[in-house]
């Protein structure tokens, strides 16, 4: 018997990829399993010290490890684990990940125990560190287990006024009955799970953990701003615990090492060491780094931070450009494009004005404060560009013209390369590795395309390609759906597909008399159409003089609130109906807590009036569920709770919005 315990993985969240085995302790049903299941295939084990024992024998691809709560810190046993096998000199171990679960804790029972009935409740010690406010007026007696989803099975098998505090899904599975719902002390509540693998080389862990002992290497550690996981001291060891470095500061700690009777161990490579990058034959574009923010004024690209490059195919004259950069700056574009060269695929057609052009695009962008995007398309072109361009645009037709990449990489602007018609990822990548290295480190990558058999679009966005790229490289991905398109009505649904998909920013063509356009007018949005798709994307709108303007975009989120408020009424519904079921009460204040702590997280500067937001919310949810305060009963005349907040006017269904 290896002391494995079987399950079937169909139960928790699908798991990803299904090749690799991802071990944990205890039972299905569990926060562990789930947090297994986003690694691998689960497989349970009895201890920690099973687990890892089974990970060092390679009997798994690796462990997951409840590491911290929000609510009470660090989890000490399987922490003292991980420190056991590190202090007798066993193999080396990576943290390759963290995985956050949300952790929603209830108090369950078998039929006919009420809350205030509860003698013993039965849970794991980090969970009872959790629920101290629990423990406390129930004044139950602590039974300690040592998986949450077995304590529920124990409580079932032998009855009584006993309890568990488990998650909802073991509660259920051991046919208990949920008595209180979320009793964590902290709401809401997250559990990190430590993705644990075996060390050496080759292993490029996502976050740094180091295992210390003493005293001097904690305050070394502490105050290089990591996170400190402290474990109970021991007569030799005092002071001993686990630190999570964040990357930017790993250079902070990379001199410290272990004197005598201290103990400095990293999980995976030293800081010091530096990942290879994920292509060679790209070194720069694709090394190992966070990612590249690149910016010109005000504008600013990756790293989380999201652009709109807009404006017309070509600069057709002074006033056309000027119209429709005051047009592109007003729906809330963060940056002006528009052709001052145009590479057509007839000698015939029209080619643009030059640098006149470019003189016109400049102006037109400091009238609105808007940067400016231009294509070169010959090395000669470069230099007189680069005089008054901020970012310069590398065409898909020149996407492997290495001339020209060097050219424009020693040009000291940004660069932004389209990636060509038939060129695939990894060339694409070793096009932008000329461009960084003649020295400019402002890279771009814009998808805007590529040839396919499909003759109904002009290209093919590719969106897959571009996910790929964004696992290989730091640099800032855009996405061009006007070229994709061809077609003016196709591109508000593929710019929303690359927004979707995670796009750092879009490129978009912009007219406001397209039937008479010198280039590429069918595929040109209008400015409303603009307008219109920036506010679903939740981009401000630039300066106006128009109040018309700014309460359109207020008009639109008003609809987007509506519906979402419609959307979850009908959710409050069907939890109630859960509710009346199982015999659970409707109204759950702990719940009602965990809603405005989630409201004040996300609303910041604006938390002051998250609860007013969060009670008209909740007192619409017990409306939908048909709660009534117990004094009143149902009887009562039918009168609804008082409200803390304004009554909100909802719409009986989600509105139809307006389409692009």
């Amino acid at each position: 018997m290896d002391g494995r315990i079987t399950q079937d993985a169909g139960a928790e969240d699908a798991p990803a990829p299904a090749t690799l085995l991802a071990g944990y302790q205890g039972l299905t049903g569990s926060f562990s399993a789930r947090a297994a299941a986003r690694g691998g295939r689960p497989v349970g084990f009895p201890s920690f010290d099973r687990l890892l024992r089974a990970l060092t024998a390679s009997e798994i691809d690796l462990a997951v490890l409840p590491a911290a709560t929000r609510g009470a810190g660090a989890v000490l046993e399987p922490l003292e684990a991980i420190a056991r096998l590190l202090e007798a000199g066993g193999p080396p171990l990576a943290v390759a990940s963290e995985i956050e679960v949300p952790v929603r804790l209830v108090l369950a029972a078998p039929h006919g125990v009420a809350a205030p009935d509860v003698r013993e409740i039965y849970s794991q010690t980090p969970v009872f560190r959790q629920c101290t406010k629990l423990l406390a007026r129930l004044d139950a007696v602590p039974v300690e287990t040592h998986d949450t989803a077995y304590a529920a099975l124990r409580v079932a098998e032998l009855g009584g006024t006993r309890a568990a505090v488990c998650s909802e899904e073991a509660a259920l599975e051991a046919g208990l009955v949920v008595l209180e719902e979320d009793v964590s002390d902290v709401r809401p509540n997250a559990t990190r799970f430590w993705a644990v693998v075996r060390g050496g080389a080759g292993v490029e862990p996502e976050i740094r953990a180091l295992f210390y002992s003493g005293a001097r290497l904690a305050a070394a550690v502490a105050d290089a701003g990591a996170e400190i996981l402290a474990l109970p001291g021991r007569a030799d060891a005092p002071v001993r615990g686990f630190a999570v470095v964040p990357i930017r500061l790993l250079s902070k700690v990379s001199g410290l090492s272990a004197r005598a009777a201290e103990t400095f161990v990293w999980l995976g490579p030293a800081p010091d060491h530096v990942p290879p990058p994920r292509l060679k034959e790209a070194p720069r574009a694709t090394e190992v780094r966070p990612a590249t923010v690149v910016t010109a004024g005000a504008f600013a690209v990756g790293g989380g931070r999201r652009a709109v490059i807009a404006g017309p195919c070509a600069v057709e004259s002074p006033e056309q450009v000027m119209r429709l950069a005051k047009a592109v700056a007003r729906a809330g574009a963060t940056a002006l494009r528009g052709g001052v060269f145009k590479p057509r695929t007839s000698p015939s057609a029209f080619q643009g004005h030059g640098l006149d052009a470019l003189r016109w695009l400049r102006d037109a962008g400091d009238s609105v404060g808007l940067p400016i995007v231009t294509e070169v398309m010959a090395p000669s072109q470069v230099e007189p560009v680069a005089r008054l361009a901020d970012v310069l645009q590398i065409g898909a037709r020149n996407c492997q013209n290495y001339d020209l990449l060097k050219e424009a990489g020693a040009a000291g602007r940004p660069v932004m390369l389209k990636r060509g018609f038939g060129t695939t990822v990894e060339e694409w990548l070793s096009a932008a590795e000329y461009i960084l290295a003649a020295g400019c480190r402002d890279v771009l990558l814009c998808e805007r395309g590529i040839r396919t058999f499909e003759r109904t679009t002009r290209g093919t966005l590719d969106l897959g390609g571009l996910l790929a790229a964004r696992s290989l490289t730091h640099l800032p991905l855009l996405a061009d759906p006007s070229h994709a398109a061809g077609r003016r009505e196709l591109v508000p649904g593929l710019a929303r597909a690359a927004w979707g998909a995670g796009a750092d920013g879009l490129m978009i063509e912009v007219h406001d008399t397209p039937e008479s356009a010198l280039c590429d007018g069918p595929q040109a949005l209008l400015p409303e159409d603009l307008e219109q798709l920036l506010d679903e994307f939740g981009l401000l709108p630039g300066p106006t003089d128009s109040v018309e303007r700014v309460r359109r975009a207020i008009d639109r989120v008003d609809a987007g609130i509506a519906g979402l408020v419609s959307r979850r009424l009908a959710l409050c519904r069907a939890v109630a109906d859960t509710k009346r079921s199982t015999g659970r009460p409707i109204r759950d204040e702990a719940r009602e807590a965990t809603v405005r702590a989630r409201f004040e997280e996300a609303l910041g500067a604006d938390a002051p009036n998250a609860a007013i937001l969060a009670d008209a919310l909740i007192s619409l949810g017990l409306e939908a569920e048909g709660w009534l305060p117990p004094a009143e009963g149902p009887l009562a005349g039918g009168k609804r709770p008082e409200r803390r907040g304004p009554t909100p006017v909802v719409p009986p269904g989600p509105p139809t919005l307006p389409r692009s």
